[in-house]
């Protein structure tokens, strides 16, 4: 009788989920999956002879295989996504602004709702928009950092500019600003990488504007 042995490089799965497959350019399923080398009799695999290596993602469709990294990689937005994202972010951190100082006031609502209408071309964010934005934004809990996380990488100077002077309009709606009112606009300045001079810069323009 014959004794067929040998050995086999055997994908084992670990993980599974959903990513966007570069290759089909679609969100697809994917495995997670190390290679172990295995011994076998009469091709059954019975035990393993290896470590585990070469960890990869596979996806489900059409096979390809990837570095595990791929799990991190989003398409590129088009100029119409990139539009929501930045509308998203802004509606979130002048909401964000109204909470700093832990009072919630009907002036402040108001100059929310008149800087969101004039930095979006006239689209509208009601009192009740922004009411049922600040309830999620208290549950969520979430850092400026979050919120802008997404749309940073596309924001230009002139966006950027806009975010910080609409926050200050907000915050110095009741006359002054709060130390949590300018600790939230500098640190969003930080996650937006504009240094505290430009910021100064920024501000100090747009108080000349409100002066003239």
């Amino acid at each position: 009788m014959f004794i067929l042995f040998g050995t086999k490089g055997r994908a084992i799965e670990t993980d599974s989920g959903q990513f966007h497959c570069p290759n089909c350019n679609i969100k697809e399923e994917y495995g997670k999956k190390y290679v172990q080398d295995w011994f076998t009799l009469f091709f059954i695999p019975i035990f393993p002879i290896s470590g585990k290596k070469n960890n990869h993602i596979e996806c489900r469709k059409c096979e390809s295989i990837y570095h595990t990294d791929v799990i991190e990689y989003k398409p590129a937005l088009n100029e119409e996504e990139i539009e929501s994202e930045y509308e998203k972010a802004l509606k979130n951190v002048l909401c964000l602004m109204i909470l700093a100082d832990k009072k919630v006031e009907g002036g402040e609502i108001s100059t929310v709702s008149n800087i969101y209408n004039k930095l979006t071309n006239d689209k509208k964010f009601s009192k009740n928009q922004i009411d049922k934005s600040i309830v999620k934004l208290k549950k969520d809990k979430k850092t400026v950092n979050q919120y802008l996380k997404k749309i940073k990488p596309y924001l230009n100077s002139g966006h950027r500019e806009l975010i910080i002077k609409a926050m200050y309009l907000v915050a110095s709606s009741d006359g002054h600003l709060d130390k949590k009112e300018g600790e939230l606009l500098m640190k969003t300045a930080n996650v937006l990488e504009m240094t505290s001079a430009h910021v100064k810069g920024v501000l100090s323009e747009l108080d000349k504007k409100n002066n003239n």
